[in-house]
């Protein structure tokens, strides 16, 4: 509202300014031709005057009373010669101004400030001398100045409730949001509710809504990791305790051997879990940066994943069949590590020992990069293999020691790199996982 009456009141201020500039120039150039007239007047009768005159034999004498053009003109005639033909009332008998003046020119007579201007009749035998006093040009532009002065402080005072009333619509939308954002408490992030709001503030509200909704999405998700985190920790750690007091309470030896090798693996799971947690909760941090993406090579991050998980190959007694064709994209190389991890990881737990797995990379005839892990597990249900990638969730019977944790994992890479994950039969009987890059341009 300041900004907006300081720039109104400078540009009223440069407009009065130019205003009064013009009005009173162009007052003067009315008041300097109507001086003209009236000089052009008095010649027109000056001849018929002084040939009276000099019939009468009189002196020079005045030709209009005071009672008619009073004191606001004064003029003097003169022949070419500079002898005195005719004055007006109270005219000098010393010309107002040099004969041979040109234009208006504002010089003193007797102690007032006069407008003089000398017209020549048709003939050039006549010169009269024109003069008025400036006063009156004075009070002209007096009357301009009180009008605008009356103009400025009306429209003033029209002007600043329009301006405040304006100001109060557009602020009340920024108090409304800033009482709603105070009062709240740090978890309320319901989205803001301006009623009314100028157009101008609409972007900003909309985008602390949207800001609030990824707010709340994201702590939701944290709620809901949290809670399925220490819902599903719970067994491990039961088992790791029930399997050290099965040990502490050993008669024999080999039952405290038999003890602690269920321990570690107890321990091993609870371990497994709680990394694949932190996975999980990483990606969600890295999910909106694409400051980590650049140029990958699928099969050599196949390679990578494959010679990483060696030992449990061998421990599981699974052959890999690695067909890995040329598979370029652009991503995130930790991303797409964890999902490559992850497929191949399920496909060796859900193979029976001694089993198969099958691993392909390469490209489509679109140009998308593909990644395919098959096993010969028991498979997935068609009726579940949605619900798979739900976090915690297991298949009703399955065998594996897995948490239900992998395949979320999976599908929040995906979702990243806006890849496609498909779950079909595989040839080798069991679950055939593929993920589809988009086409690198």
């Amino acid at each position: 509202m300041l900004l907006a009456t300081g720039a109104t009141l400078l540009a009223w201020f440069a407009g009065g300014v130019a205003v009064y500039v013009n009005a009173v120039d162009q007052g003067t150039r009315l008041f300097d031709e109507h001086l003209h007239d009236v000089g052009r007047v008095v010649l027109s009768f000056a001849d018929h005057e002084i040939d009276e005159v000099a019939r009468e034999g009189r002196d020079i004498v005045h030709v209009e009373t005071a009672a008619t053009l009073g004191s606001r003109y004064k003029y003097q005639i003169w022949s070419p010669s500079g002898e005195a033909l005719l004055f007006s009332f109270d005219a000098p008998r010393t010309p107002f101004a040099p004969l041979t003046q040109k234009g208006f020119v504002t010089r003193e007579i007797g102690g007032v400030a006069m407008r003089t201007h000398v017209v020549e009749n048709d003939t050039k035998s006549k010169i009269a001398v024109v003069a008025e006093a400036i006063s009156t040009h004075e009070s002209f532009t007096k009357l301009v100045f009180l009008y605008l002065a009356i103009f400025f402080v009306a429209s003033l005072v029209v002007l600043l409730p329009i301006y405040w009333a304006a100001s109060r619509r557009a602020t009340r939308a920024l108090r409304d949001s800033a009482t709603q954002l105070l009062d709240r408490s740090p978890t309320d992030l319901r989205p803001l509710l301006v009623s009314d709001p100028p157009q101008e503030l609409m972007p900003l509200i909309a985008s602390m809504n949207r800001l609030f909704e990824k707010f709340d999405n994201a702590l939701a998700s944290e709620r809901r990791l949290t809670n399925a985190a220490a819902h599903e920790l719970r067994t491990p750690l039961a088992a790791v305790k029930v399997q050290a007091q099965v040990a502490l309470r050993s008669r024999s030896r080999g039952e405290a051997q038999a003890a602690l090798l269920r321990l570690t693996v107890s321990v091993d799971r609870a371990a497994r879990m709680v990394d694949q947690l932190l996975t999980l909760a990483r990606l969600d941090r890295l999910a909106a940066t694409t400051a980590l993406y650049g140029s990958i090579l699928l099969e050599q991050v196949a390679r990578d994943v494959i010679d990483e998980l060696e030992p449990l190959l061998k421990e599981r007694t699974v052959q890999v069949t690695a067909d890995l064709q040329p598979a370029p994209l652009v991503g995130m190389e930790f991303g797409v590590a964890v999902l490559l991890r992850n497929l191949i990881d399920n496909a060796v737990r859900h193979s029976p020992a001694g089993g198969e797995i099958r691993v392909a990379t390469g490209q489509s005839a679109e140009g998308r990069s593909f990644a395919i892990v098959e096993d010969a597990g028991p498979g997935i249900p068609v009726a579940e293999r949605q619900q798979v990638f739900d976090l915690f969730y297991r298949v009703a019977g399955s065998a594996s020691d897995g948490c239900g944790i992998g395949l979320t994992i999976v599908r929040g890479v995906a979702r990243v790199h806006q890849a496609e994950i498909t779950l079909s039969d595989s040839s080798l009987g069991g679950l055939r996982a593929a993920a589809y890059f988009p086409a690198t341009t």
